[in-house]
C-alpha cells in the first residue's frame, strides 16, 4: 500500500506540473497577442477570434501603411498655397489646362482666344492622329486627369513651364457675341433668352449667365500668374514660336505646321477687329466691359484706352 501511494503522489505531482506549463504557455500567448495588437494599434477581438490567421493582420497593416503615405503626402501638399475652389478651376470638365508631360508644360487656354490653334498644335508636337478637337477624346492630356496633390506639386514646381493665352476682353467679348449671341437659338440655348439681342444687352445678360466663351480669363487666384508667360492673340506667332523654344519643341515639322495652318489664326477672329469700331461706337459700352472684366486688363496688362480714341491717334 504504501508504493501505490508513493506512485500516486508521482502521479498528481506531474499533472500538476504539466498544468503549470500549460498555463504559464497560454499567458505568454494572450500576452505576446495583447502587445502585437497594441503595437499595430489594432482594436482587440473577442476570445472566439483570438486565433484569427496571420494574413489577415498583414491585409491591416498594409491598409494602415497605405492610408499613413496617403495622409503624409496631404500634410506635404498643405505646406502649398493654393485655395480648393482654385483646384475646382484646374479640374474644371471643359476647360481643364493641357498637360504636355513630354516637355514639362501646363498650358492655360481660354474659348475664343484661338483654341482650336492651340489643341491642334498640341496634337501635332504629341503625335495624336486625332480630329476630334474640342471634345475630351481628343486625345490631349489635362490637369483634371491628376489628383489633386499632384496638381499642387506641378504648379509650384519650376521645372514646370506655366503659359497662359488671352485676348482682348473687348475683342473677345464682340467675338463671342457675332459668333454665339447674334443667333437667337443659341442664345436661347445658352442664356434661356429667345429673341435676338443687341450687343449692349448682351453684355448685361452676360452678368448672370456664366459661359466659357465669355467668362472672365482669369481664373486662379492673380499670384498663380506671376510667374506664367503670358501670351495674347496679337502676338499669337512670336509667343508661340518663344513657347516652344522655351519647352524645346521648336523644330522644323513645327514650322511646317504653322505654315500650312496659318488660316487658323485668321479664321478665329471672327472678323470681329474690323468692327470694333461699329459695336464700339460710345465709351459706355467700353465702360461697362472695363467694369465687367477688370481682373483680365490688370492682371494681363491690356490696354484700357478707348477704341475712338486710339483710332484718332492713328489718322
Amino acid at each position: 500500500m504504501g508504493n501505490c501511494d508513493l506512485i500516486t503522489d508521482s502521479n498528481r505531482l506531474a499533472k500538476l506540473v504539466l498544468m503549470s506549463v500549460t498555463i504559464a504557455m497560454c499567458f505568454y500567448f494572450l500576452l505576446t497577442k495583447v502587445v502585437l495588437q497594441k503595437q499595430n494599434n489594432v482594436k482587440l477581438f473577442p476570445w472566439s477570434q483570438l486565433s484569427s490567421t496571420q494574413p489577415d493582420t498583414n491585409i491591416r497593416s498594409k491598409k494602415q501603411h497605405e492610408e499613413m503615405l496617403l495622409k503624409q503626402r496631404e500634410d506635404n501638399c498643405r505646406d502649398y498655397r493654393i485655395s480648393k475652389q482654385a483646384i475646382y478651376r484646374l479640374k474644371e470638365y471643359w476647360s481643364s489646362p493641357i498637360v504636355v508631360p513630354k516637355y514639362k508644360l501646363i498650358f492655360f487656354w481660354n474659348e475664343k482666344s484661338a483654341c482650336t490653334y492651340w489643341k491642334k498644335l498640341f496634337q501635332f508636337i504629341q503625335g495624336i492622329n486625332n480630329t476630334e478637337v474640342h471634345n475630351h477624346r481628343n486625345g490631349l492630356t489635362t490637369l483634371k486627369s491628376f489628383d489633386t496633390c499632384e496638381i499642387i506639386k506641378m504648379m509650384y514646381n519650376e521645372s514646370w513651364v506655366k503659359a497662359v493665352f488671352v485676348r482682348e476682353p473687348r475683342e473677345r467679348l464682340l467675338s463671342s457675341y457675332l459668333d454665339k449671341a447674334h443667333h437667337q437659338h443659341i442664345m436661347y440655348q445658352l442664356c434661356r433668352v429667345n429673341r435676338t439681342v443687341t450687343f449692349y444687352e448682351f453684355l448685361e445678360i452676360i452678368k448672370h449667365c456664366k459661359n466659357g466663351h465669355w467668362d472672365k480669363q482669369v481664373r486662379l487666384p492673380e499670384y498663380l500668374y506671376e510667374q506664367m508667360m503670358v501670351g495674347k492673340l496679337s502676338e499669337i506667332s512670336s509667343f508661340t514660336e518663344r513657347l516652344f523654344k522655351k519647352i524645346g519643341a521648336w523644330n522644323e515639322k513645327v514650322v511646317g505646321w504653322l505654315q500650312s495652318s496659318e488660316k487658323l489664326t485668321r479664321d478665329h477672329k471672327s472678323d470681329a477687329k474690323t468692327k470694333l469700331l461699329q459695336y464700339y461706337n460710345d465709351t459706355k459700352t467700353e465702360d461697362l466691359i472695363f467694369d465687367l472684366f477688370p481682373e483680365d486688363y490688370r492682371v494681363f496688362g491690356f490696354n484700357m484706352t478707348y477704341y475712338n480714341k486710339i483710332n484718332d491717334t492713328t489718322k
